[in-house]
């Protein structure tokens, strides 16, 4: 089992690092953030201050998207990372499938994920499509149906995730509401849990042309059964601030 998470892990970072190469477009931030309410595994709550280093990107034939966290979830004078590689593969851009032009997906996507944390959680694989959709009101919208196998525990189970940004407001209020659902299902002693953080931020960049790559407002975390212990809930309001390269 930790041979094969090793090799799909290597797999995607290269599949991920190749890709970005030719990327038609792209786009790497670095976050901010702050809450008061984090929880511990042992249910303690603490403060913590949380850097992200995110980076999006499309290229002839998929998508990358990756991210790591620098945080301190266990106490507050102990640092610890989280990350994930999203590698998607389109079935549009290869030519093996063709949509509609009016609604419905606007594209389908081969995705692959690997989570590597340092601390409480574990490293899973997961795998399957994703759906990318169009005229639904939103700037971007995707949902994906996955399998997950996190490593070391026996099994596996299935994981559904909803991705989504809608700018609004006006030219002296440029704002954007952004964020992702994830529900994973129990598997082996990790029980049933759903994570989101939902985002709102007052975009400056859009108000001054990107010469102030600069977006700032809130962001609420919550995760129910986190790290998939049962009982274990959080619920964080955080300052967040995004600065965009």
């Amino acid at each position: 089992m930790k041979k094969w998470g090793f090799v799909f892990a290597s797999a995607v970072l290269i599949l991920t690092t190749q890709n970005s190469v030719a990327a038609d477009w792209q786009e790497t931030n670095i976050q901010f953030l702050h809450g008061d309410s984090y929880k511990t595994p042992t249910g303690k709550e603490i403060s913590q201050s949380v850097i992200t280093l995110e980076h999006a990107s499309s290229w002839a034939y998929g998508s990358n998207f990756f991210f790591i966290d620098i945080s301190n979830p266990d106490t507050e004078d102990e640092t610890s990372f989280y990350g994930e590689i999203s590698p998607g593969f389109s079935l549009k851009k290869m030519g093996l499938l063709e949509l509609s032009e009016e609604s419905g997906p606007s594209d389908v996507l081969l995705q692959l994920n690997y989570e590597f944390p340092q601390g409480p959680a574990k490293r899973a694989a997961l795998a399957g499509v994703n759906f990318v959709w169009k005229n639904l009101g939103f700037d971007f919208l995707s949902t994906q149906f996955l399998f997950r196998d996190t490593l070391g525990l026996d099994g596996h189970t299935g994981q559904l995730t909803l991705a989504w940004l809608k700018r609004f407001g006006s030219e002296a209020w440029p704002l954007e509401f952004s964020g992702f659902i994830d529900w994973a299902g129990a598997e082996a002693t990790s029980h049933e849990n759903i994570h989101t953080q939902p985002n709102l931020l007052l975009d400056f960049s859009r108000k001054t042309a990107r010469k102030v790559p600069l977006k700032l407002g809130i962001e609420w975390k919550y995760w129910k059964n986190k790290y998939g212990i049962e009982g274990l809930e959080e619920s964080v309001p955080q300052a967040k601030l995004v600065w965009i390269f």
